[in-house]
């Protein structure tokens, strides 16, 4: 065994390394889409950069004033306003969306009889656009002839403004976007929740455990990856809703639905203040990271933790 192991050739140390016809052939291959995600990405987010440093409006040349946009835009108490209304919007839409999509993907994942039929009505949501969406619910909402407002005065509750008071127009806009975005969030758990072996279960079951406590013990534990990355990706997602609450509301009444990014649009197309505009644009970007980077950490502990 020493003769043989002593005998035996040692690896060249370029023995693992592509060739270089072969690496050139593989970066050919990725090459478009690099180019692609850097003209329809990249790009844009620099000269917004550039515009974010500059006094910009239509019809004369860009003027670098440093910081100044960015200190306007602190400063001003519409731009925290509409912060901590999008702040809300999303912990609304958010929260419904992960606790509603989880419950329905292990209920899915125990039923057998027409599950594909009931996937695809409760999916169904995804095909619709924004104006499409904005218009259902504005007609279902309205306040004199929508048939939500038709069930609420048979209930003895009246008919109730739900997009034209200041109470109720944020959170209805929100309920709205966890409608439109809660099968996108079940189309990721239910896959991960039918995987589960069923032995698992049956074991837990065994020793004594009821529902509740798998869920909290078993289901929940394991789900707990799949469910940080729907929640990452709904949080950045929903920090930018933007089309359906314009077409409802248009950030009314009185601002009380202004998200940050209706914000941003009216100080960029409203007022022509472009430079200001992209300020508040890459101030989005930074509390969308901020907002998801502590899901991130956790998901990167769970990972790291499941590695050693």
């Amino acid at each position: 065994m020493t003769d043989v192991a002593l005998s035996r050739p040692a690896a060249s140390p370029h023995a693992s390394r592509v060739p270089i016809r072969e690496a050139l052939q593989g970066w050919s291959l990725v090459a478009p889409l690099y180019l692609f995600v850097t003209a329809i990405i990249v790009i844009p987010e620099i000269w917004a950069l550039y515009l974010s440093f500059t006094d910009y409006s239509v019809g004369r040349t860009a003027q670098f004033v440093g910081l100044a946009n960015y200190r306007a835009t602190l400063s001003a108490a519409e731009f925290w306003m509409a912060a901590w209304r999008t702040l809300q919007f999303v912990a609304i839409a958010v929260s419904l969306e992960i606790a509603i999509g989880l419950w329905l993907a292990c209920i899915l994942a125990r039923l057998r009889a027409f599950r594909g039929i009931i996937i695809a009505c409760l999916i169904a949501p995804i095909a619709m656009s924004h104006a499409v969406t904005a218009t259902m619910w504005g007609y279902l909402l309205d306040l004199n002839v929508g048939p939500i407002n038709f069930l609420t005065e048979v209930m003895g509750f009246g008919r109730l403004p739900w997009l034209s008071s200041e109470t109720l127009a944020l959170p209805t806009v929100a309920f709205i976007e966890f409608w439109a975005g809660m099968p996108h969030v079940l189309i990721m758990l239910f896959p991960v929740r039918a995987a589960l072996s069923p032995e698992i279960y049956e074991a837990a079951e065994l020793d004594g455990a009821t529902a509740r406590q798998s869920f909290w013990r078993i289901t929940l534990p394991l789900m707990m990856p799949a469910l940080l990355i729907a929640m990452i990706f709904r949080i950045i997602i929903t920090m930018r809703a933007f089309g359906t609450v314009w077409i409802l509301t248009k950030g009314g009444p009185l601002e009380s639905s202004e998200l940050l990014s209706i914000y941003l649009y009216k100080t960029g197309f409203s007022y022509w203040n472009f430079g200001q505009a992209a300020a508040i644009a890459w101030l989005m970007l930074l509390i969308t990271a901020a907002a998801s980077s502590l899901y991130m950490l956790r998901l990167y502990r769970d990972a790291a933790g499941t590695t050693t």
